[in-house]
Formats: C-alpha cells, structure tokens, sequence
C-alpha cells in the first residue's frame, strides 16, 4: 500500500465532460483531481456506499445536491454523504 503518491505521476484519463486523475481508489475511499471543461457537466448520479469530499482549488462552478445548488469556488469543501444524487456544472470559458 502506498502512503506517499506523487500526484504530478498519476496520469489524466480523459472522459466525455472532464479529465480525472485517481490518485487512490479503495472500495469506500476514493481520491481523484478532476478538472471539468468549460461548460459542461458532470452527470447528476450517486454512490451508494461512500462518501465523497471536494476541495476546489481553481475555477468556479455549481454542484447539484438532491434539489440544491451550490456555488463552488477555489477554498470551497464539499461533503457529498453516500445515496446523495450530486453533479456538477462549469459555466464558464475556463475549466
């Protein structure tokens, strides 16, 4: 098991609305860095058993949670509990 992972060595994996990186998958932890492009979406969906944690560092956009929207932007946390329907958008000209 690592304990130290370089995040700068794990590389990108280009998706239909973003580029992820999964730093550490676990089956109830996950870490990834996840860059959404300008405007788009990350799918409305959940996870069932697991929590999951944002940490904005750049950018701006909105996470959908159950029926609220919040805005999101660098110095946000975000904690989604496991069975929550969440997604998030980026309306803007830079991811």
């Amino acid at each position: 098991m690592e304990y130290v992972i370089d995040v700068e060595s794990v590389e990108a994996v280009a998706r239909e609305h973003s580029d992820n990186k999964h730093i550490i998958r676990r089956d109830n932890l996950k870490m990834g860095l996840v860059s959404v492009r300008p405007h788009e979406h990350l799918p409305v969906h959940t996870h069932d058993h697991e929590e999951q944690l944002y940490y904005v560092l750049e950018g701006e956009g909105k996470i959908h949670m159950g029926d609220q929207e919040f805005a999101l932007s660098p110095g946000k946390a975000v904690l989604i509990p496991p069975g929550i329907a969440h997604g998030v958008s980026n309306p803007n000209a830079v991811p």
